[in-house]
């Protein structure tokens, strides 16, 4: 990459023998969007990643990255991080640094399936002033960061399948979709309505008729709308 200096997309999906990045990849300053997702024997990033001034979009889901070089915070245009774990492992799980000053125009965090446990998001993800849709699905966490409600521009949170959620934080204010599964949502229909946050929309995962009693349950306490998909199992 010593003369590519003018690249601004670089596509490296899918290369199944790629085990790591050249540091040279950080002199791309002009470099817009990276995505190395796909690559099952990747382990981590450039730790002098954050020089990529212009990079927008970063995708290293299904890799087996593990954790996040601190200079990402310096990436003060990425708007979209995508990461997604390797559901079957039993020994992999993610790490997110803690946010603080950093990923300030972040708009999508796409943390799928990352075996994130209580602890594994920061605390102070609040601070990701711009966040729009937040992806948690698939995780293993029992609890959620209290600072979620101050997101102030999420409009979307996917918590379908983690089944060890115990219970929700306060929801943020504009919040306008909230994907969960039909366990949770019965487990958390009454938090939400005791909550009193109007959500327009609310996409369920739905595996069998108890559908129905949420239904009635919902349309009883004045959520204004609530769409569903029913999945076979």
């Amino acid at each position: 990459f010593q003369y590519q200096t003018h690249v601004t997309e670089l596509d490296l999906s899918c290369m199944i023998n790629l085990v790591a990045l050249p540091s040279s990849i950080c002199r791309l300053k002009s470099l817009v969007s990276l995505d190395v997702s796909g690559c099952p024997k990747l382990e981590s990033l450039p730790e002098d990643i954050g020089d990529l001034d212009n990079l927008d979009k970063l995708d290293v889901s299904n890799t087996l990255i593990s954790r996040l070089p601190s200079s990402i915070l310096r990436l003060n245009k990425l708007k979209i991080l995508r990461f997604g774990g390797v559901r079957n492992s039993l020994w992999w799980h993610f790490e997110f640094p803690l946010v603080a000053e950093g990923l300030r125009s972040l708009e999508t965090l796409c943390l799928e399936d990352c075996n994130l446990t209580d602890g594994g998001l920061p605390e102070d993800i609040g601070s990701l002033s711009s966040l729009k849709e937040l992806n948690l699905r698939g995780n293993n966490f029992e609890h959620l960061p209290r600072s979620i409600a101050q997101l102030g521009a999420l409009r979307s949170l996917d918590l379908s399948n983690c089944q060890g959620l115990t219970q929700l934080p306060e929801l943020p204010p504009e919040l306008n979709e909230l994907h969960v599964d039909c366990h949770m949502a019965l487990k958390f229909i009454h938090d939400l309505v005791t909550k009193r946050k109007k959500l327009p929309r609310v996409k369920l995962d739905v595996e069998d008729d108890t559908i129905y009693n949420l239904f009635a349950h919902a349309l009883f306490q004045n959520i204004s709308s609530l769409r569903h998909d029913i999945s076979a199992s």
